[in-house]
């Protein structure tokens, strides 16, 4: 569990928390004096976007039920499920998990009870599953019950679901911020979800451990900000809702990041961050206690973990 608590600890830090993820009880109710953070912003008809402490949260409401995309952590969900309160009384029947970090799924284990299904890709099962294997196991759960693609994360992976008047789409496109990312797409309102693919406000994070890659995350933006459509609205992992302006943004600076490290390719990590315009991309800050452009350019090297390691 080293690698996920050092992640918890740095997204923890990344958007102010108090504190990282504890560890999950299955059979543990959520506390009732959990803190109420939540922030409800409508992104389109029927779609929302819930921000609290970590992962941003989608909210699809269809005729007779409720999607959500994401979760955040543990102690959270009861404010989160007020906030959705706020916004529909119909059941949550799909819970779907961008990718496996804690500040995206640690609502898991509570809310599994209360979804039909959990959706991820293959790799994030296949990851909770081996970190859970370490655990006792009263505090296993909130597994994925429904996996899409393959454990090879360069197969491309879609899965439709037709929830009663609303189609959502869910595409793999690769390896990127992990090998399990999803991005969720609701068709008819131009709206979607991109998990942390896309990084608003603070630099993106790689995360090499868990099968992600700079490149490949390049690459799927690039893909992605070719097809959306100019009217379209984003919910990032982390930041603001946005659009396309904002995501072809994105794409040129992962561009210049990659075209920095080939134009150099004497240089390290820190040498690289040095002598980058980093003025010139005030949207992506560096945040000391987890992601700096030092960390950044180590993973657009394919060198280094993606984050700050502490000793």
């Amino acid at each position: 569990m080293r690698v996920l608590t050092a992640l918890a600890i740095g997204l923890a830090l990344a958007v102010g928390m108090a504190r990282p993820l504890g560890a999950h009880t299955k059979h543990r109710a959520a506390p009732a004096d959990a803190p109420k953070i939540h922030r409800v912003e409508k992104v389109a008809e029927g779609v929302y976007c819930i921000f609290g402490q970590g992962g941003n949260i989608g909210l699809i409401v269809t005729a007779k039920h409720a999607v959500l995309i994401d979760d955040q952590f543990e102690r959270l969900v009861p404010g989160l499920l007020e906030a959705v309160k706020t916004v529909t009384d119909k059941p949550i029947k799909y819970l779907v998990n961008t990718h496996g970090h804690p500040d995206h799924v640690g609502g898991n284990v509570v809310l599994e009870k209360q979804v039909t299904a959990i959706i991820a890709h293959t790799n994030v099962r296949r990851r909770m599953v081996a970190e859970q294997a370490k655990l006792d196991p009263a505090k296993r759960g909130g597994l994925p019950e429904l996996a899409l693609g393959a454990e090879d994360s360069k197969e491309r992976a879609r899965l439709n679901i037709h929830l009663d008047d609303t189609e959502i789409h869910l595409l793999h496109m690769g390896p990127g911020h992990t090998d399990g990312d999803v991005i969720v797409g609701i068709p008819s309102v131009l709206a979607m979800h991109m998990g942390d693919l896309f990084f608003l406000g603070m630099l993106p994070y790689i995360d090499v451990e868990g099968g992600g890659s700079f490149d490949g995350l390049a690459s799927q933006i690039a893909s992605v900000a070719a097809w959306l459509p100019d009217a379209a609205r984003i919910i990032p992992g982390h930041g603001p809702i946005c659009g396309k302006k904002e995501l072809v943004r994105y794409r040129d600076f992962l561009q210049a990041v990659q075209a920095h490290v080939k134009a150099n390719p004497g240089k390290d990590a820190a040498a690289l961050a040095g002598s980058f315009d980093g003025a010139a991309w005030p949207e992506w800050k560096p945040t000391p206690a987890f992601v700096t452009w030092e960390s950044l350019f180590s993973a657009a090297m394919g060198k280094g973990p993606g984050r700050v390691v502490r000793p």
